[in-house]
């Protein structure tokens, strides 16, 4: 019995990992064209061959991946940014985004569009997030100068920027965190973010940067502070839902 179960166990684990084997490229190529195609849903329509030119930051174990999106004939279609939640969780888990980000004719930056690439949030609450027009794509999209926007839900503070999904704060406030985080990295890659020694000691409260963390990892964190950013992404925090709280509120 016990040489019979043992073979069994065996022959299931072997072909297990031959159709891992056999399948993990067409898995691979097919999450790379969802992720392409996203890009191009949050930029403006575009009917012409584009070209995709990738830059990725890392920030702590994290990667900010920022598309440069060139039409045809060379001009700039805009910039599609792959960004997680940083340093906040979702109820669930992490939330990650592609966001657009076009700029204007008058120097301004729109964002242009908001697409859900990975969420675990609940169904019926935190996940309506991937509905279309959902409260919170809708207070995103189409914001004219993101550099003007108080990244926080408006119950957590009424000068926020953003309305969060009913009965999901958590999940919002890990949402807008993961639209803050891609605007960083919009700044970063087009040359705009300040990461001079000045910039990072200016930072509300006065706190210096971790001396594990440079700069450049602080200031594209999304976090309020850079005393917050330290402690954020050197701490194993558990997600806010597995700390007690029985509601996505």
């Amino acid at each position: 019995m016990v040489l019979v179960l043992f073979t069994i166990t065996a022959v299931s684990a072997f072909l297990v990992a031959l159709v891992n084997d056999l399948t993990k490229d067409t898995i691979e190529q097919k999450r790379q064209q969802t992720e392409d195609l996203a890009k191009l849903e949050v930029l403006p329509a575009y009917d012409g061959e584009v070209e995709l030119i990738d830059t990725v930051r890392k920030i702590s174990d994290f990667e900010v991946v920022v598309t440069t999106v060139k039409k045809s004939d060379g001009e700039t279609l805009g910039y599609a940014v792959k960004a997680p939640s940083i340093t906040r969780n979702g109820y669930a888990d992490r939330i990650t985004l592609m966001v657009g980000f076009v700029e204007q004719e008058d120097s301004t930056t729109l964002i242009s569009g908001v697409k859900v690439l990975s969420q675990k949030e609940t169904p019926g609450l935190g996940a309506n997030m991937i509905k279309p027009d959902n409260k919170l794509e809708a207070s995103i999209k189409r914001q004219p100068n993101p550099a003007k926007l108080v990244f926080k839900v408006k119950k957590d503070d009424a000068s926020g920027s953003f309305d969060a999904l009913t009965g999901s704060t958590i999940s919002s406030r890990a949402y807008v965190n993961a639209v803050e985080t891609a605007y960083a990295g919009y700044l970063w890659a087009t040359g705009r973010l300040d990461l001079s020694k000045e910039a990072i000691e200016s930072a509300p409260s006065g706190a210096s940067a971790p001396s594990n963390k440079g700069a450049e990892d602080v200031a594209a964190t999304g976090a309020t502070t850079v005393e917050e950013c330290g402690e954020e992404l050197n701490s194993n925090v558990e997600p806010e839902a597995q700390k007690g709280e029985l509601s996505n509120e």
